[in-house]
């Protein structure tokens, strides 16, 4: 296998910048530098980058519904149900962005660092689309300083957003959003005084719940992994 295949099947990096890496004198096999992109490696090999060894695991992709009360961290000391609790799998694993505790719906899980870092990173905007029921109305003003950006403090200012009520009755609306500061969505409505109830994320770019069911949990299917393959490169 050529080196720079191995060293994106890791998951450290796309093919394309594992090139970049070796040009840079980044990368070493069996304690020497490579100088060649091309170099062919054997099983038993030992590959680093910037001194880190790099493993080839197969790469998996599913999403999860996770219920209100859980984190979306593999361990907690504070925190009794977390990723271990919801996903039962004997293989390293973690979540592709957060989804806070007090929240439900859409959680993507992976061992792809590469694709996760894809996937949050704001530059790539991929909507992520909330349902969201509050405890009072925004007026249309507020809606629109909704929409166009909040200050949240502590440096982090929201980019355009789109909000719509959808359920007059209830206060429900639909919310979208492509950054993923913590606790976003519940504090820019809170710039407002006005209080989330429930929150439940319905997809991130094309994965989407669909008619998934709390604890529920599936692998990405082919035309999911097509998503995959195009936002990795």
């Amino acid at each position: 296998m050529r080196i720079n295949k191995y060293i994106a099947k890791s998951g450290y990096s796309s093919r394309r910048k594992a090139d970049g890496l070796i040009k840079e004198s980044r990368v070493k096999v069996n304690g020497k530098l490579v100088k060649e992109p091309g170099l062919n490696i054997s099983q038993g090999d030992l590959v680093e980058v910037d001194g880190k060894i790099l493993s080839i695991e197969e790469k998996f992709y599913m999403k999860v519904y996770k219920p209100v009360g859980f984190i979306t961290s593999n361990y907690d000391p504070h925190n009794t149900n977390d990723l271990n609790d919801l996903v039962d799998l004997d293989k390293r694993f973690f979540a592709a962005g957060r989804l806070d505790k007090d929240s439900h719906g859409l959680l993507i899980i992976t061992n792809d660092g590469d694709f996760t870092n894809k996937l949050t990173h704001p530059s790539n905007k991929l909507d992520k689309v909330y349902i969201v029921r509050v405890d009072k109305k925004l007026s249309k003003g507020e809606q629109r300083v909704f929409s166009t950006g909040i200050d949240l403090g502590k440096g982090e200012f929201t980019s355009k957003a789109k909000i719509k009520l959808i359920d007059y009755e209830t206060n429900t609306y639909r919310v979208v959003i492509h950054q993923g500061y913590n606790r976003q969505i519940r504090r820019m409505f809170a710039y407002f005084s006005v209080r989330v109830k429930s929150l439940k994320r319905i997809s991130i770019g094309p994965i989407s719940l669909q008619d998934m069911k709390a604890y529920e949990t599936r692998y990405f299917n082919e035309e999911e992994m097509k998503f995959v393959k195009s936002l990795r490169g």
